[in-house]
């Protein structure tokens, strides 16, 4: 049986899916169930915020690995497959690591550290991925390829949440350890089973060659993609949507370091309970965004991108304005549903709307510095609770979340997409001439 993924549409959707559910595994445990259970054992939230941003750093580096990717590759398995699996290969080993640390859940700069680690190479794999996806999916396809993708990082993040609370509680650092092993060895599997194009190798010591895209898109040295990434990067809408991803990230960051501490310190539910919410929540937003990619698909990116964030930040606001409902359940409960359902619409559209602005040519590099970029917002918003923490009370401080929401909109109105794209084909013309579809979705 074939399983290539430039000959089939089903494959590539699943394919994305699913390596995005290993992305969304440290994501489930670091963001969510680690926060609730220091919370619940009475670690102060400076020193929650502080972990969150130290262990998520790792994601804002992002960029480092993606000129790697875009000039050495073993082009005969593939331009961006040999990184997926030697990353995905490192998350097992790394979840075998977490067993031999039976006390790490005791000790804030072990555990600090392993998430670290864990965090690398989730990045380096997200980078590989991301290049992957801009390199065979077809522009019509980026909508519901990313709704899919975000789908399968909500399974992970939530799956992951739910689990390693369960696992934490009863069998410790073992259990975790156990959790990701198994999630991250399925999903390496599939790694080697699926190929970019026809004719590539399966693993180094098959059959196969280099396919004549790869070999054409392959840079030869790192100033052709430093040339090349400054034409594309540097253009007008590029920097503004920049911005707005930093600050997306950085309020979304700030909502996931205030909410476990007003949830489960001030309010009193256990850390379980939480984790819990927020991962059915996250889960049913991201069924629903299926039918954003859709959307997008047909309709474009931005104005759901900045609709989204006008939501989000509206959200904010009015959670801070009515700090007084905050002990009702179903406060709470409606507004763990509105922000996951706002937060996947941002996301989605997020990564396709950077997707849209990438050259395919410097595409991992490209792509991974709008995510680094996104994700030191992300890690500067998760350590902003340490610096405002006794200056600003916690309804204060969705005011500041809901601000930065609002300033992004701002940017993303004044950003001229179509524009962008024009000089994209302008840049591939006089590159290489305009590039020919190499397969026929079906």
């Amino acid at each position: 049986m074939r399983l290539i993924l430039t000959e089939s549409r089903p494959l590539r959707l699943f394919s994305f899916t699913v390596l995005y559910v290993a992305q969304g595994l440290p994501f489930g445990l670091v963001s969510t169930a680690l926060p609730a259970y220091l919370a619940e054992q009475g670690v102060s939230a400076g020193a929650i915020g502080s972990f969150i941003g130290i262990a998520s750093l790792p994601w804002s580096f992002k960029l480092l690995a993606g000129p790697l990717m875009d000039r050495f590759s073993y082009l005969a398995m593939g331009r961006r497959r040999p990184w997926v699996m030697l990353s995905q290969l490192c998350l097992v080993l790394i979840g075998i690591t977490f067993a031999f640390f039976p006390q790490g859940l005791e000790n804030l700069v072990v555990l600090t550290t392993l998430c670290f680690l864990l965090n690398v190479f989730a990045a380096a794999q997200d980078v590989a991925v991301d290049g992957m996806a801009i390199d065979v999916l077809p522009p019509e396809e980026h909508g519901r390829a990313n709704a899919f993708m975000a789908l399968g990082q909500v399974v992970g993040i939530s799956g992951s949440a739910t689990i390693s609370a369960f696992a934490m509680l009863h069998f410790g650092m073992p259990g975790i350890a156990l959790m990701l092993t198994l999630g991250f060895g399925l999903i390496l599997l599939l790694c080697v089973a699926v190929r970019e194009r026809p004719g590539e190798k399966v693993l180094p010591w098959t059959e196969g060659r280099p396919a004549p895209r790869s070999l054409e898109l392959h840079a030869t040295n790192f100033k052709e993609i430093a040339t090349n990434l400054a034409k594309a990067l540097f253009l007008p809408a590029s920097l503004l949507m920049l911005g707005v991803a930093f600050l997306f990230r950085f309020a979304d960051g700030f909502w996931i370091t205030v909410a476990p501490v007003v949830v489960v310190q001030q309010l009193g539910y256990a850390s379980t309970a939480y984790s819990s919410w927020t991962s059915l929540a996250g889960f049913i937003a991201a069924v629903a965004g299926l039918i954003v990619g859709l959307w997008i698909d047909k309709r474009g990116a931005k104005l759901l991108y900045g609709s989204a964030l006008l939501a989000y930040g509206a959200l904010a606001v009015a959670v801070g304005l009515l700090e007084l409902a905050w002990s009702e359940p179903a406060f709470l409960l409606a507004v763990l549903f509105l922000q996951a359902f706002v937060y996947q619409g941002v996301f989605v559209s997020f990564i396709a709307t950077s997707m849209s602005l990438c050259w395919v040519k410097v595409a991992a590099t490209q792509f991974a510095i709008y995510m680094a970029w996104a994700n030191l917002g992300r890690s500067f918003g998760a350590g902003a609770m340490s610096a405002v923490e006794g200056r600003l009370s916690h309804n204060e401080m969705f005011f500041v979340i809901g601000l930065a929401f609002f300033v992004a909109v701002a940017l993303a109105w004044k950003a001229n997409l179509a524009a962008h794209r024009r000089r994209i084909e302008q840049l591939e013309g006089e590159d290489a001439g305009k590039l020919t579809p190499e397969f026929a979705p079906r």
